[in-house]
C-alpha cells in the first residue's frame, strides 16, 4: 500500500495514539523531523484515497481524521493482509536475519538506501548489521560484494546459501516451530502453499508406513519450500551424483512429480538429490552401509569410559545400548552424506541436564576422533538424552530402602491397616521389616536396632536409639507429608551436601581479570596449594575448554576437567565485577571451576541441581553477583 516499509510503521505509530509530536516520530524512527514530514506527505497521498487524512494540531501533534469510515475500513483491512505476509522486525536479531534473507534471495545489487527503508534503521546501525553479517557468511564460503552508488550483494554457490538461510533466516523456536506455520514462514515462502505440502509430504510418508517426529516432518517440509523458491528464481543447486537408495529415491520422484504438476516447474537431478540427502536426514531410513559391528564396539566403548571416569556402570543397560546403536548409526549415515542436523533442544539440554551432556560430550569425543565421525554439539546434546536417561535408571535400582520397625498399641488389625496404608505410600522408600507392639518395643535393645534406620510409631516414644516419628493410625494426609519430611532429614541435608562442596578459601572475587585462561589457571593454582588436585588438573581442564564453551549462559560458566582426577572433590568460585569473555561472543561473570574425586556421583547430582537453579534464575545470578563475601554467597546458594 504504502510506497515503503517506514511509512506503514509511521501511519501505523500515529494511529496508536490520539496525537504524536514530529519530534516524538523523528527520534522513533532515527530520522529529521523534516523527513517525517516528507514522509506524512507521501501517507497522505494514499489516505486521502482511503477515506482518512493525517492531520497537524498545534500544541498537539500530529492524528489521522476519518473521512470515510466505510472507505478507511476496506483499506485497513487490505492493509493488515498485507502486513501478515511480511516478516517481523522487532529485535536487531529479527532485522539481520531479514536484511540476509534480501541478500541470499536477490542476484543483483541491493541499495544501501532501499535496506534502510524496508528495515527503518539508520546507515550506522545499518553498518553494524553488515559487520555481524560478514561473520555468518564466512563459514558458508560466500562473498560480500560493495560497489559505490550502486550497492552490496552476496556470491557463492547455491549449495551453500541454502545452508545459510536454513540456519540464519529460518527460526526454530520449537514449539511454534512443529505446531504449524508461522507468520515469518508464510512471509519467507510468498506464493508457496505450505499447507498443500504438508499433506503430500504427510501422504507419502503414510503411504509407506514410514514414522518420523513431528519436527523432522516439519524439516522436509520447509526443505521442500525452499527448494521451490529458489528454482521458481532459476536458482538450482548442483550436487554430485550419489548411489541413492531405490526405495528413498521412489518417495522423493513422486514428491517431485506431484510438485511439478502443482508449480509449473522442471525438478533437477541435482534437485532431486536434495530432497533426497533431507529425506535420509529427517526420517532415518537406513540409505547408506555403516559397519555395525564397528559402530556397536564404539558404543561399548563409549559405555567403558563412563564406567572408568565417572563411576556410573551403564554397561549392562539394554536399553541404552539399543538406542544409542540406532541413534548413532543415524547420524553418522547423516555424516557420510556431509549432512548436520540442527538440534532445536541444545540449549534446553545443556541448561537443564548438564551432567548428562558433560559426561556424554567427554566419552564421545574420546571414541569418536576423525572425520566424518567427530560430532558436533548439536550431536552431542541428543546423545545424552539417552545417556541421562540411562543414569537416572542406574540410580532408581541403586536406590537404597530405609528400614523401619512399625510399633503400635491398637492390636493386629489396626497395624496390618497401618502397614497397608504406609506399603501403598511409600513402597519406593521404606522396607518394613517388623510391625510390634509398644510393650515388645520398651524391651528392645541396641543390638536389636541393627540395620534399623527409623521406627513409625501410633504412640509417642521415648527411646532416643533410632530416631522416630508419631502418626495418627488411618495414616492422614498430614502425617503422609510428615514422614516425607523426616525421610528426608534422615538423609543429609541437601544444603549440607551443596555447602560441603564450597570453601571459604577458594572464594574469590575479581575486578578484572584478562581473560579466561587466565582465571582458570588462578583457580587451578588456588585448588593445587590446598593439595585438592595435582599438575595434570590445569591440563585436562584446559582440554574440555577446547572441545567447546563450557559457558551455560551469558553470566553463568561452569569450568571443569575432562576426567575426574582429584583428591577430593570441591568448587572453586569466582565472581568478577567486569564480565570475561568465555567464548567468540559468550560472557561470564560467575565461574564455578569443579574439581570432582571419583566416587561420589551421587552426591554429585545435588551440585549440578543448583547449577540448574542458577541458569534458569536471573534474580539468583544477580544476588550471587552481588554476594559481598563468602558467607553472604553461601547463604544465597543453600
Amino acid at each position: 500500500m504504502f510506497q515503503y516499509g517506514r511509512l506503514n510503521e509511521i501511519f501505523h505509530y500515529i494511529k496508536k495514539h490520539d496525537y504524536i509530536s514530529s519530534e516524538r516520530l523523528a527520534s522513533k524512527f532515527d530520522v529529521t523531523e523534516r523527513t517525517i514530514r516528507n514522509d506524512i506527505q507521501e501517507i497522505n497521498l494514499v489516505l486521502l484515497e482511503n477515506g482518512a487524512v493525517i492531520k497537524l494540531k498545534r500544541k498537539y501533534g500530529y492524528y489521522i481524521e476519518i473521512t470515510e469510515d466505510r472507505l478507511f475500513g476496506q483499506f485497513l483491512e487490505e492493509l493488515e493482509k498485507e502486513n501478515k505476509s511480511n516478516m517481523e522486525l522487532e529485535t536487531s536479531k529479527d532485522r539481520i536475519r531479514y536484511i540476509l534473507s534480501l541478500l541470499l534471495e536477490s542476484d543483483d545489487y541491493i541499495s544501501l538506501n532501499e535496506i534502510m527503508d524496508k528495515v527503518f534503521i539508520s546507515k550506522n546501525t545499518l553498518n553494524n548489521y553488515i559487520k555481524t553479517i560478514k561473520k555468518i557468511i564466512e563459514k558458508y564460503h560466500l562473498e560480500y560484494i560493495a560497489k559505490p552508488n550502486v550497492g552490496i550483494k552476496l556470491i557463492g554457490t547455491e549449495d551453500n546459501k541454502r545452508k545459510c538461510i536454513m540456519d540464519h533466516v529460518i527460526t526454530y523456536d520449537f514449539d511454534n516451530y512443529i505446531t504449524g506455520f508461522t507468520k515469518e514462514e508464510r512471509a519467507l515462502f510468498i506464493g508457496i502453499d505450505l499447507d498443500y505440502l504438508k499433506e503430500i509430504t504427510l501422504s507419502q510418508l503414510k503411504r509407506r508406513n514410514i514414522e518420523t517426529s513431528d519436527y523432522n516432518i516439519k524439516n522436509l517440509i520447509i526443505h521442500l519450500a525452499l527448494m521451490i523458491s529458489r528454482v521458481k528464481q532459476n536458482n538450482y543447486i548442483n550436487l554430485l551424483d550419489i548411489e541413492t537408495d531405490y526405495s528413498i529415491m521412489g518417495i522423493v520422484e513422486s514428491l517431485c512429480k506431484d510438485v511439478e504438476q502443482y508449480y509449473d516447474i522442471i525438478i533437477s537431478k541435482g534437485e532431486k538429490i536434495y530432497i533426497y540427502l533431507h529425506f535420509v536426514a529427517n526420517t532415518h531410513m537406513e540409505a547408506a552401509d555403516i559397519d555395525d559391528e564397528w559402530l556397536e564396539r564404539s558404543v561399548q566403548n563409549i559405555l567403558d569410559i563412563i564406567y572408568e571416569n565417572y563411576s556410573f556402570d551403564l554397561r549392562d543397560d539394554e536399553i541404552l545400548t539399543g538406542d544409542l546403536f540406532r541413534h548413532m548409526k543415524s547420524i553418522f549415515i547423516n555424516k557420510s552424506f556431509g549432512l548436520n542436523i540442527r538440534n532445536p533442544l541444545i540449549n534446553t539440554i545443556k541448561n537443564n541436564y548438564p551432567l548428562a551432556f558433560e559426561i556424554t560430550l567427554t566419552a564421545i569425543s574420546k571414541v569418536f576422533t576423525k572425520q566424518p565421525f567427530v560430532l558436533n554439539e548439536e550431536d552431542v546434546g541428543y546423545v545424552s538424552v539417552h545417556i541421562g536417561a540411562a543414569i537416572e535408571r542406574y540410580f532408581a535400582k541403586r536406590l537404597e530402602k530405609k528400614n523401619v520397625i512399625l510399633v503400635c498399641g491398637s492390636g493386629q488389625a489396626t497395624i496390618r491397616m497401618l502397614e497397608a496404608r504406609l506399603n501403598l505410600y511409600f513402597s519406593d522408600k521404606i522396607n518394613i521389616v517388623r510391625c510390634i507392639s509398644y510393650n515388645d518395643y520398651n524391651n528392645y535393645r541396641g543390638k536389636d536396632f541393627n540395620r534399623i534406620d527409623f521406627v513409625i510409631s501410633t504412640v509417642p516414644l521415648e527411646s532416643k536409639i533410632v530416631p522416630s516419628i508419631t502418626v495418627n493410625f488411618a495414616l492422614k494426609n498430614k502425617d503422609v507429608e510428615s514422614i516425607s519430611r523426616f525421610i528426608n532429614r534422615i538423609n543429609v541435608k541437601k544444603e549440607q551436601k551443596e555447602s560441603a562442596f564450597f570453601d571459604e578459601e577458594l572464594f574469590f572475587r575479581f575486578h578484572e581479570v584478562s581473560n579466561k585462561e587466565s582465571l582458570i589457571r588462578i583457580l587451578c593454582d588456588k585448588l593445587k596449594e590446598k593439595g585438592i588436585v595435582e599438575d595434570e588438573f590445569i591440563d585436562s581442564v584446559l582440554e574440555r575448554e577446547e572441545l567447546g564453551n563450557t559457558n551455560m549462559n551469558d553470566v553463568f560458566a561452569l569450568a571443569h576437567p575432562m576426567k575426574l582426577c582429584a583428591r577430593e572433590t570441591k568448587v572453586a568460585v569466582a565472581i568478577l565485577d567486569q564480565p570475561i569473555l568465555w567464548g567468540k561472543e559468550e560472557t561470564a561473570k560467575i565461574v564455578f571451576l569443579l574439581a570432582i574425586k571419583q566416587g561420589v556421583q551421587k552426591d554429585i547430582e545435588h551440585l549440578y541441581d543448583s547449577f540448574i537453579k542458577i541458569v534458569n534464575d536471573s534474580k539468583l545470578q544477580q544476588k550471587i553477583i552481588h554476594s559481598k563475601d563468602y558467607n553472604d554467597f553461601i547463604s544465597t546458594m543453600v
